[in-house]
C-alpha cells in the first residue's frame, strides 16, 4: 500500500505511566509491580500514530505543557510519524498524564490527571485553514469547543468527520465538554465509534444491538455507528444492515490503545482506502490484535505487517 491520505485529528493527548502488575487495584488490596515505564499516549494521539504507521500524513491538534512530560510527548509523537505543526504549548503548564495498570491477559484500568494544559485548547486559537487538503477529520471530542469548530468546518467542506466516543458521556462532561456540545458533535459525525457502555448511556438501552440502533436513529451519521467489544470483536450498523466481525484469537500482552488502533486502521481501510465495511473491520481488528501483542498504548508496524497477520490467520 502506497502512502496516501491526509488526516487531521484533535483529541486526548497524554503521557502514560504504564504499570504492569499481578492484578488490578482493589480496596485495601496488594499487588506486585513487575514493570513500570513512562510512554506517550492519549486516545486521540494514539489514533493518529496508528494512521502515521500505516503511511498516512497525520497531524495532531492539541495543547501540552512545557514540562518534561510535554517534551517527551512531542519527541515521541514525531518519532512515531505524526506532525506537531498544530501542537500548542502552555508556558509553565502541566501536561495531562495517566496511570495505566495492566494485569494478566491484558486487563487494565486507567487513572487520569488532567493537568492544566490540555483543556486550555481554545477554539478561537484554531484556524479553519488547518483543514486545507485534509481527507478526514478525526476527533474524540476533547476538548469539545475546539472539536466543534473543526467538525463544523469539516462538514461545510464535505470532509468526513469520524467521532470516537472514548468514554461514557457522563465521564466526559465537566472540564472537557458539556451535554450540548456532545449532542452537536454526535450530530455532526459521519461515523461514530464507541464501546457498549457509552451507547447504553446515550440510548438507555441495555442490549448492545438495540442501543446501537437507537443511537443511529438519534443522530443519523451518514456512515453508521460502530460498537467495539474487546475480545468479542465489533459490530457496525449503517441504518440498513448490522454486520459483525469477531476479534482475532490472541494471547494479549497489553490491551491499552487497542481501540485506538482499531479506529486508526478503520479510518485508513474504509475512509481512505475505500474497502467495504467487513474487509475494513477485519483489517482494523488485525491492527488492534497486533497492538495487543505489543507493550504500551500505541501500534508500531506497517500496513504490510497487518496484511501478513491477516494472511497468517487465513491459512
Amino acid at each position: 500500500m502506497d502512502k496516501r491520505g491526509v488526516v487531521l485529528g484533535l483529541g486526548a493527548t497524554a503521557v502514560d505511566v504504564v504499570i504492569r502488575c499481578s492484578e488490578l487495584p482493589k480496596d485495601d488490596g496488594f499487588a506486585r509491580v513487575y514493570d513500570e515505564r513512562r510512554t506517550s499516549g492519549g486516545s486521540g494521539a494514539n489514533v493518529l500514530v496508528t494512521l502515521a504507521q500505516l503511511g498516512v500524513d497525520a497531524s495532531l491538534v492539541a495543547r501540552i505543557g512545557d514540562d518534561s512530560l510535554g517534551e517527551q510527548f512531542r519527541r515521541e509523537l514525531l518519532q512515531d510519524g505524526v506532525s506537531d505543526r498544530y501542537l500548542q504549548v502552555n508556558p509553565g503548564g502541566v501536561t495531562m498524564y495517566t496511570y495505566v495498570f495492566v494485569a494478566d491477559k491484558g486487563k487494565r484500568c486507567i487513572f487520569v490527571n488532567s493537568g492544566d494544559s490540555f483543556a486550555g485548547l481554545k477554539a478561537e486559537n484554531l484556524e479553519e485553514s488547518m483543514l486545507n487538503g485534509v481527507d478526514v477529520f478525526f476527533t474524540d471530542g476533547y476538548p469539545s469547543g475546539s472539536s466543534l469548530k473543526l467538525a463544523r468546518a469539516a462538514q461545510s467542506r464535505k470532509i468526513p468527520v469520524f467521532f470516537q466516543l472514548e468514554c461514557v458521556p457522563s465521564f466526559m462532561e465537566g472540564e472537557f465538554t458539556n451535554p450540548q456540545d456532545l449532542q452537536e458533535l454526535l450530530g455532526l459525525a459521519d461515523l461514530i465509534c464507541s464501546g457498549g457502555d457509552a451507547y447504553e448511556e446515550l440510548s438507555g438501552e441495555k442490549d448492545e444491538t438495540s442501543a446501537l440502533k437507537s443511537v443511529y436513529r438519534l443522530y443519523r451519521p451518514s456512515q453508521g455507528v460502530i460498537c467495539t467489544m474487546g475480545g468479542k470483536g465489533a459490530v457496525w450498523f449503517n441504518g440498513e444492515e448490522m454486520i459483525s466481525c469477531p476479534a482475532y484469537p490472541i494471547d494479549a500482552v497489553d490491551t491499552t490503545g487497542a481501540g485506538d488502533s482499531f479506529v486508526g486502521a478503520l479510518i485508513f481501510s474504509y475512509l481512505l482506502q475505500g474497502l467495504d465495511r467487513l474487509p475494513a473491520m477485519r483489517f482494523a481488528g488485525a491492527c488492534a490484535a497486533l497492538k495487543c501483542l505489543q507493550a504500551g498504548p500505541r501500534f508500531h508496524g506497517s500496513a504490510e505487517d497487518v496484511l501478513r497477520f491477516i494472511q497468517g490467520f487465513s491459512k
